[in-house]
């Protein structure tokens, strides 16, 4: 199992209408189908920012910068290349 590191620095989670919004696509996110990531991966990092597309008041929808990677000396070291996703792309649960 990959272990997931999350980069929430351009959310406001202090929001907790935008943090449960979040928690659920996270939920989602669990679904994804992560055998496309390379042999040697260990782990993947999400970034997220608020999707631009959806994004307003009272509905909050995410974009997901998906990297996979290795740690090197405790540092995560990119593997592959940058996947993307938005809230409505990911798996329903």
């Amino acid at each position: 199992m990959l272990k997931r590191i999350i980069d929430v620095s351009d959310i406001d989670i202090t929001d907790l209408k935008i943090k449960g919004e979040l928690e659920t696509d996270f939920k989602r996110m669990e679904s994804l189908n992560l055998e496309n990531a390379p042999n040697n991966a260990e782990a993947y990092k999400v970034k997220v920012s608020p999707s631009i597309r959806t994004y307003m008041p009272g509905l909050h929808r995410f974009r997901f910068e998906i990297q996979y990677g290795n740690f090197i000396n405790g540092e995560f070291k990119p593997v592959g290349e940058i996947l993307f996703y938005q809230t409505e792309t990911l798996p329903m649960i």
